[in-house]
């Protein structure tokens, strides 16, 4: 492993956790993670052709001698071409955590998050069925992809082809993290060698609301002329992506749509998900019973 690169990465699930994780961990003094979560480097093309200087400076300039670098981004699980990139990049001998959710219940709160952005007007039943029809332009994919980003046992297998099997910590959303997270962080820095440091972990992120504004929400959404002019203020990718995410965060306002009962998700698990499942927990060795329960 090459000390000037990152040395680990969590990949997913998305709306398991990992937010809260990576604004944990950033307490520790040996670990550096970029302010902005997601840098989508390995995602795409005019990103990681830019090569290892940009990634870098532009997210670990922050980094202080001696500190593990670091980065979360959900994206990467569902994303082949990302599981490649990072092994190209960072070496297989590159950590890895995943953090699994419910398939249903992850599906939801993903259609929740998507709500929120102002990105989805089906109902949820509605999108489920619709999705393989929908986008298939990767970035506008991810956005309603709340079955594809579920089918957790083929992406892992993608993964586990390239990458050591003993380089993978698998964590449990509902028991892990949910129920657990004191001893999970613990969990965590152990597996990353870094030593033990008692964290904060009475945070939670990301909660899911409606968009108040559409029309604020489309400014620094869309290539509008705000987005012109913010490329031409801050010329760095990072400061430009807080800057979204402060906007976004501000203009969020609460869902009120009525949630799934327990069968409704089992259900949904049983319709979209039971191979799935039962080839997540072979390749995990995770008791994923919860998810039935």
């Amino acid at each position: 492993m090459n000390q000037d690169l990152p040395s680990f990465l969590c990949i997913g699930a998305q709306k398991a956790g990992t937010t809260t994780l990576a604004d944990i961990l950033k307490q520790h003094s040996g670990i550096c993670i970029p302010e902005v979560k997601e840098t989508k480097f390995f995602l795409f093309e005019e990103d990681y052709s830019k090569g290892t200087d940009f990634y870098l400076n532009t997210y670990y300039s922050h980094r202080q001698p001696g500190q593990l670098m670091g980065e979360f981004d959900p994206d990467y699980m569902m994303e082949p071409r990302a599981a490649e990139r990072i092994a190209a990049t960072l070496g297989k001998d590159v950590k890895i955590i995943v953090v699994l959710r419910d398939p249903a219940s992850r599906a939801y709160s993903h259609y929740l998050m998507s709500r929120k952005k102002g990105m989805e007007q089906l109902a949820f039943a509605a999108a489920l069925e619709a999705e393989a029809s929908r986008f298939d332009d990767l970035r506008k994919r991810k956005v309603i992809a709340y079955l594809e980003r579920g089918k957790y046992g083929s992406q892992l297998a993608h993964y586990l082809d390239i990458f050591p099997r003993d380089q993978f910590l698998f964590l449990l959303f509902e028991t892990d993290i949910v129920n657990a997270m004191p001893s999970t962080i613990e969990r965590i820095q152990q597996f990353l060698g870094v030593g033990y440091q008692e964290l904060d972990t009475d945070l939670h992120s990301n909660e899911a609301g409606e968009a108040k504004n559409t029309a604020v929400r489309d400014l620094v959404r869309k290539d509008s002329g705000m987005k012109k002019l913010a490329r031409v203020l801050l010329p760095s990718d990072a400061a430009r992506k807080r800057l979204r995410k402060y906007i976004l965060q501000k203009n969020a306002g609460s869902v009120t749509i009525e949630k799934p009962d327990a069968e409704a998700l089992r259900a949904i698990n049983r319709q979209y998900f039971k191979d799935e499942i039962q080839l997540t927990q072979q390749l995990t060795g995770l008791d994923l019973s919860v998810w039935n329960n």
